[in-house]
């Protein structure tokens, strides 16, 4: 699973044999969330948590916004072409 951004403690990480909605693996300290990336100017949004803080959820998510279309061009190389809008 390829890592496409370290930040914060974070590790956000796109798999290859992945399938849609566009998202992205995000694990910190033993927990993680899938967040689903913002298309169509939506903001990304949490799909699933698994042991992770809100407070901690939110700066991932905050991260994600701010870098959402580095990650969807990630997942546009891994996966192919999104519709985006």
């Amino acid at each position: 699973m390829p890592t496409i951004l370290r930040r914060d403690g974070f590790e956000f990480m796109i798999r290859t044999h992945d399938h849609l909605p566009p998202h992205v693996h995000v694990s910190k300290a033993g927990s993680d969330v899938i967040i689903n990336l913002g298309l169509s100017g939506e903001l990304p949004h949490i799909r699933s948590n698994h042991g992770m803080s809100r407070r901690e959820r939110n700066a991932a998510l905050l991260i994600m916004a701010v870098n959402n279309r580095i990650f969807l061009e990630h997942w546009e190389k891994i996966h192919g072409k999104v519709n985006r809008y």
